[in-house]
């Protein structure tokens, strides 16, 4: 079937990136079709009724909208009406189902001024094939999705809950400290990392455990390891807050208590510009020496607990972070900058072991 997400406009790159290491760890095969700005459209080997597509729809942090693809157009209103005249909606549409349309604008085209008519006059050309409106609760929600190029008309598959991320914002937590990650990029970071149900994920920094209730809410069994004690309870309280169970540890990121391949996804936002302690490392050190020695560090120990084929997400404030990787054994797969604010950028660098 053909899919179109509906991607946050946050960011250019990590939404997309999101949506295919999602299929990926769902183990689902697709095709990437086009992307039109805020629009990613594949082909996926996908029954309409799967199971899978709940799952992908509760995994994904960065997406608003899933769509089945009915046909697209060109942004001309004799066009449009004959992709809606020509879509074949019984697979849709069951007996005593109704319907509604609407109109969803990414880009700002020619039809923009039309946007409040084309869903009374595609709703007459779908009545003319035997079904009924019904504007308040239609069983199926059909929408013409606008951007810069084309038309899309679509069936509306899921609607990605916004609500849950607002309600899990760091200073909503029992445990707060300044410059966490928010909800939104931390469940981003967990899917990058291609971690699935019920399997073994790592945060080696776990700092007040941001990334790890994410992992937790995707059904990961989750680790947590911090140097200060503090954040660990801290942790523990927030993951206890939220409903969810894991092994919080006292430890050294360059010493991580876990057996050689025993995790199967890692992700870590590095400690920077913030206190960091780190055992065998003397205080006079500068913060820039002490910084790159607790990255290599901890990175002979992500590669060594990790699992071979799998990922490490790692989040840092540098550059320079590309030139570290390479003296371990991990291939580059992804590379994305987001701002945090006017002078801080973060750069988050998907790893596999290879």
């Amino acid at each position: 079937m053909e899919l179109a997400f509906e991607l946050s406009g946050e960011h250019e790159t990590l939404p997309k990136a999101e949506v295919f290491a999602c299929l990926d760890a769902l183990r689902v095969a697709y095709e990437e079709r086009m992307t039109l700005g805020r629009v990613l459209v594949i082909d996926a080997q996908l029954p309409p009724e799967s199971e899978l597509l709940d799952v992908l729809a509760k995994r994904l942090g960065m997406t608003h909208y899933i769509y089945e693809v009915k046909g697209m157009s060109e942004l001309d209103e004799k066009e449009i009406f004959k992709i809606v005249e020509n879509a074949d909606l019984d697979a849709v549409m069951k007996k005593g189902h109704t319907f509604a349309v609407r109109v969803r604008v990414t880009h700002k085209s020619s039809l923009y001024s039309k946007r409040q008519e084309l869903p009374t006059m595609v709703g007459e050309c779908i009545k003319r094939k035997g079904y009924t409106v019904n504007l308040e609760n239609p069983t199926k929600t059909f929408v013409l999705l606008l951007t810069a190029q084309a038309c899309l008309f679509c069936a509306l598959l899921h609607s990605v809950d916004k609500k849950q991320f607002e309600e899990k914002k760091p200073h909503l937590r029992p445990f707060f400290s300044p410059g966490v990650i928010i909800p939104k990029i931390a469940r981003a970071l967990v899917n990058l990392s291609g971690v699935k149900d019920k399997e073994l994920f790592l945060d080696p920094f776990c700092g007040t455990g941001g990334i790890l209730i994410e992992a937790g809410m995707i059904g990961a069994r989750i680790i947590g390891a911090d140097v200060q004690d503090k954040m660990v309870k801290g942790a523990k309280e927030n993951l206890n807050f939220f409903g969810l169970t894991g092994d919080l540890i006292l430890s050294d990121a360059t010493k991580i208590p876990l057996k050689d391949n025993s995790v199967d996804a890692i992700a870590t936002d590095m400690p920077y510009g913030r206190s960091s302690f780190v055992s065998g490392l003397g205080s006079s050190k500068s913060r820039s020496v002490f910084l790159e020695r607790l990255y290599l560090d901890a990175l002979d120990e992500i590669y060594r607990v990790l699992k071979t084929g799998r990922k490490a997400v790692i989040v840092s404030n540098s550059p320079s972070f590309l030139y570290i990787y390479p003296k371990h054994g991990f291939q580059l797969l992804e590379r994305h900058t987001y701002r945090v604010h006017k002078s801080l950028n973060r750069y988050i660098t998907v790893l596999e072991k290879e």
